[in-house]
Order: C-alpha cells, then structure tokens, then sequence
C-alpha cells in the first residue's frame, strides 16, 4: 500500500487541525507527524479541541465536525473495516452474483483490476479486494486520504482480512486523472462513484454523506473525470448513479445494472475483450 498525501487547499478546511488524546506514545507522534504532512496546526490541547478537527485517538484517527444541518452533531467521522457495515457486507454479501460485482467485470475464474476513483470511506473498494480484485483506491480529499490509511493498517493487523488489504489494496491520494495518466498499465476497470446531486426537504442525502461533501465539494470535474476514465480503462469504466438520475454528462451508457435505489451505468471501452 502506498499513500501521497498532498496539502490541503480548500477554503472549507482552512479551520482545520490536528490533536489526539495523549500527548505521550505513538499516539502523539502520529498526529505531530500527520500534521505536518498536511501542513495543518498541531493542537496541544486535547481537552478543548477546535472543531472541525482530525483526532488521533488511543484505537483510531477520527474526524470531529461542526454539524451540517443546524442541529446536534453527527458522531465523529471514521473508517472501520472490521465492523459495522463493512463487516457485514463482507460477511453476507460477499458475492459475484451481487450488482457491483457483475458490473466492474467479475466472472468466475476472472478477477479484474480496478481502479476507484473516487475511494471517498473505501466501502465499495474494500468488498471488492475481499472478492479477489487488485485495487488501487483513489481519493483526492487529504482528510479522507487519512482516515482510509488509518483505517487500512489498523485492518491490516486483523487476522481474517488483514492479508487480502496487504495483498490487494493500494491506496494513492491525489488527483484521479493524475493518477490515471501515471499508471504504467491500464487498469481493466475504472469505478466511479462521484458525488450524488444534492437533495432538499425530506429527500436529504444522509448526514454522513453531507459532511464527506463538505470535505469534497459537489464533484463538479466528474464529466471531466469520466473522459479521462474512458481513455484508461482497458475493458469498462462503472459509474453508480442514483437511479433516476441522468447518465454522467449526458453519456449514454453501454448497458445498466439496476437496483432499488441506484444503478450503474457501464460503458465498455472495447480495448480489451472481456
């Protein structure tokens, strides 16, 4: 697993620091460490952290946040691969019959190389290295880029799937058109899962998700990123859409996989046959 952090430039995150909650041990290296790689503030004090916050704690590095709707906060934003959903779906769902699996390439006796291009919190990457893939996880937000590193070594020590992540999941943070032009072989499948268009009313994202697009913004390049996903991806490039949202920039797709609430529209490339 590799990681490139680059600094942050969003005006959204010029508030932000770095704490923990000692200040002996690795706990406080790592965050002394974590805020220089991002060139944010190191904040001594534990016992009144600045929000919003990156907080190394004694078990896991969390995201602590103003709320996004006026209302109380929202727990602090973290990744977990060993429990949760995460653990679920690798527990239960853990198929190639499933949508997503179909829709990347996955045949029996056939594992595809990926590249998610937009990681966001890792959840459909990490099903995806489970089921067998090679995949190198994208994510151009710094504070997300940290909390998937985090996430990653501290699953990496697990004796079930710590082995699959070490073999399996690469992790870049960075620009995905940047990243993509680099690769040295094309990947056989480029997913993406941009930024869903904001809702209002009863129709609101859920609050975790607003408070990732307040990290991320509203994905406005992903027109541009589809283009340059389409020149790199060898077989197909998977985009997961609402399901009665427009294709991405207008694109008609080759085909759809559909369920209750999304789909994924994919669009064959042609340079390698499946």
């Amino acid at each position: 697993m590799t990681l490139c952090i680059k600094n942050l430039q969003s005006n959204n995150n010029s508030l932000l620091s770095v704490s923990c909650t000692t200040h002996q041990g690795s706990c406080l290296q790592k965050a002394i460490k974590l805020a220089e790689s991002l060139h944010l503030p190191f904040q001594e004090d534990g016992c009144s952290w600045r929000v919003p916050s990156l907080i190394y704690t004694e078990t896991r590095l969390e995201f602590h946040h103003n709320s996004v709707d006026g209302g109380a906060n929202q727990g602090p934003l973290f990744v977990d691969f060993l429990s949760g959903g995460n653990s679920f779906r690798r527990q239960h769902n853990c198929t190639i019959k499933q949508p997503l699996a179909r829709a990347v390439g996955i045949k029996s006796g056939f594992r595809p190389t990926i590249v998610d291009g937009t990681a966001g919190m890792g959840r459909d990457g990490f099903v995806l290295a489970c089921l067998g893939c090679s995949v190198t996880m994208v994510e151009r937000s710094p504070v997300l880029g940290a909390l998937l590193k985090d996430g990653l070594e501290r699953a990496m020590e697990d004796a079930l799937v710590g082995n699959i992540l070490k073999e399996k999941i690469r992790l870049i943070c960075g620009d995905t058109r940047t990243v993509l032009a680099m690769l040295p072989e094309k990947p056989y499948t480029v997913y993406l899962d941009p930024m869903y268009p904001k809702r209002t009313g009863s129709a609101l994202n859920k609050k975790e998700m607003r408070i990732i697009r307040s990290l991320v913004g509203d994905d406005q390049d992903s027109s541009l990123l589809l283009a340059s996903a389409l020149q790199s991806a060898a077989n197909r490039v998977v985009v997961k859409r609402p399901k009665e949202a427009a294709p991405l920039a207008g694109s008609p797709p080759s085909h759809e996989i559909r369920m209750k609430n999304n789909r994924f529209d994919v669009y064959l490339t042609g340079l390698v046959q499946p």
